[in-house]
């Protein structure tokens, strides 16, 4: 499964490499960024939320297609 998301948008945006975003994360190396700007895995919240307070955006803003599809997942059908 592929997670849709605006990391690299974000991070180029704010004019840093992916080595920058794992240093300041603690990260031993940026394959791990790699990965989540294409889609392939997803940080852990914490690390998420880190990724939000540099980006200064919200997370749903991050993964807006995986936000709609739970939102709209989460109402009750009768």
């Amino acid at each position: 499964m592929k997670y849709p998301n605006r990391l690299r948008e974000y991070r180029t945006k704010a004019g840093l490499r992916q080595v920058d975003i794992a240093e300041i994360l603690g990260l031993d190396c940026a394959d791990r960024l790699s990965r989540w700007e294409n889609g392939l895995a997803m940080p852990s919240v914490v690390n998420l939320f880190k990724l939000c307070a540099l980006y200064q955006v919200l997370p749903h803003e991050v993964y807006e297609k995986l936000y709609e599809n739970i939102a709209k997942n989460l109402w009750i059908k009768p």
